[in-house]
């Protein structure tokens, strides 16, 4: 249980590896295969058995069961409840890895922080919370999976960045870049996006470089864990705990990973069980590709669509074989943005100067900007504002937040108004609130960037010849 260790999490003990992973293993089958959901509970040996599961039915009860919803946990047997206390301890360790992203350059700090702010009032907040994770870099132009429901919707494979000796040295000189703007939360940067990673035969050179740059294993991805077993076996064996996570398409896929992979072995890897009938299959994002296939999205979901993101970056998207960086971060997919991403700034390099050059560049015009740099100061169309007595609110699909006077900002109920009529810039503004209100000036420009600095100030990503868009 060494991968546990690298992870820094307290591995089970030795007498609790093997039940644990049989617990496990059943989760997998339960929450993916609505078959077997059916059947298991008319008669849970046989059916069992007949699936090669070898937990003890008892022991898994508190799922199968409807008769034990809503019990004390603590009358479950013991194995039981010490396997939940695993799994809340994994499930607080990859919460404490998202809260462990944020940069090391000041800017990017706030840029990020106003990007989260923004997203949480467009999205909502989740009980995982988006990462936020401050680049990601990807290895291949297109995909050889071709998921229906893929949110990046990219095109079939047709090329892959190869690890040459020019290459490599490019790749480590993009790392030196983000290593110094990010810091340790480098470490939490990908090496894909809305590719397979396995599509590239030499991902794992480029992982051993990330590994010497940053010390320690990026998270991965894979939809084909089964194609190459031992190439995955490899990954697994160097990737702590966590850092692996086996999405899967369908049952019958499931079944292969199973045939393939012990219990114990996929013990310290996330499954992400996408195929229809899966229980979480009802969380699938209407972004990318799913927007272009909305019968299929509705046998998953029949109700209103799932308006998330499937974005995790706030901040720089790498693909080093088109030789691109943007610079993004997550929002609800829509007309302008299907796939859940905005883009606030693109541009192409060759060499590592032109990334380091890049990067600057873009951190300088867009995280360095305050509400006066706005050409005019209104709300994102996802929030809608409503005056109060106090002042005004604003809100988003799922949350509602309050803006409320202050002594020395008594018209914030003008302000909202002012902001809302989406005609006037931070100067004008201000000057209005001087005249009419009677607020300092001072008092008024501090109250606008705190606003920009909450996410509710539109920061369209436009620039003067072009619309971005994904």
């Amino acid at each position: 249980m060494q991968l546990f260790e690298l992870a820094g999490l307290q591995p089970p003990a030795a007498d609790d590896v093997t039940p644990f992973s049989d617990i496990k293993r059943f989760e997998e089958r339960w929450h993916a295969d609505p078959k077997f959901r059916s059947a298991y509970a008319q008669n849970p040996d046989c059916v069992g058995a007949t699936f090669g599961l070898r937990v003890d039915p008892e022991v898994v009860r508190p799922i199968w069961d409807p008769e034990y919803s809503g019990r004390d946990e603590s009358a479950s047997l013991q194995v039981w409840v010490r396997y939940r206390d695993f799994q809340r301890r994994g499930s607080k360790h990859l919460l404490d890895a998202c809260a462990a992203g944020q940069p090391a350059d000041p800017r990017f700090v706030r840029w990020r922080q106003r990007q989260i702010y923004r997203a949480n009032l467009e999205i909502g907040v989740s009980l995982t919370p988006n990462p936020h994770i401050p680049a990601s870099f990807e290895l291949s132009r297109g995909c050889s999976v071709g998921c229906w429901f893929c949110s990046l919707s990219p095109p079939k494979l047709d090329d892959v960045f190869q690890y040459t000796p020019e290459h490599a040295r490019l790749w480590r000189e993009i790392l030196e870049v983000i290593g110094v703007l990010a810091g340790p939360a480098a470490r939490r940067t990908i090496c894909y996006s809305g590719t397979e990673p396995f599509d590239n035969p030499h991902y794992e050179r480029f992982v051993a470089d990330f590994v010497s740059a940053f010390g320690d294993v990026p998270f991965t991805s894979t939809a084909i864990p089964t194609r190459d077993v031992e190439r995955t076996r490899r990954l697994l064996a160097i990737s702590p705990a966590y850092r692996v996570r086996f999405s899967v398409l369908s049952v019958g896929a499931l079944a292969k990973i199973h045939a393939a992979f012990s219990p114990e072995e996929t013990l310290p890897v996330l499954f992400g069980l996408r195929n229809e009938g899966a229980t979480d299959a009802r969380y699938v994002n209407f972004a990318g590709r799913a927007r272009d296939n909305v019968a299929r999205y509705r046998k998953y979901q029949p109700g209103p669509p799932v308006i998330s993101t499937p974005s995790c970056e706030s901040g720089f998207k790498f693909n080093l074989t088109e030789r691109t960086i943007r610079l993004v971060s997550p929002c609800a997919p829509d007309h302008r943005w299907p796939m859940g991403y905005r883009v606030y700034d693109e541009a192409s390099f060759e060499t590592g100067g032109d990334v380091a050059r890049i990067v600057e560049d873009m951190m300088s015009r867009h995280m360095t900007r305050t509400a006066s740099d706005l050409p005019v100061l209104r709300f994102p169309s996802h929030l809608r504002c409503e005056s109060i007595s106090t002042g005004f609110a604003l809100i988003g699909r799922r949350l509602r937040q309050r803006f409320e006077d202050t002594s020395d900002m008594p018209s914030m109920a003008r302000l909202g108004e002012l902001i809302a009529s989406g005609r006037h810039n931070a100067s004008a503004i201000v000057t209005l609130l001087d005249r009419e209100c009677g607020v300092t000036r001072e008092t008024a420009t501090a109250t606008l960037e705190e606003l920009f600095h909450l996410g509710v100030l539109e920061e369209d990503p436009r620039e003067p010849d072009r619309l971005l868009s994904n």
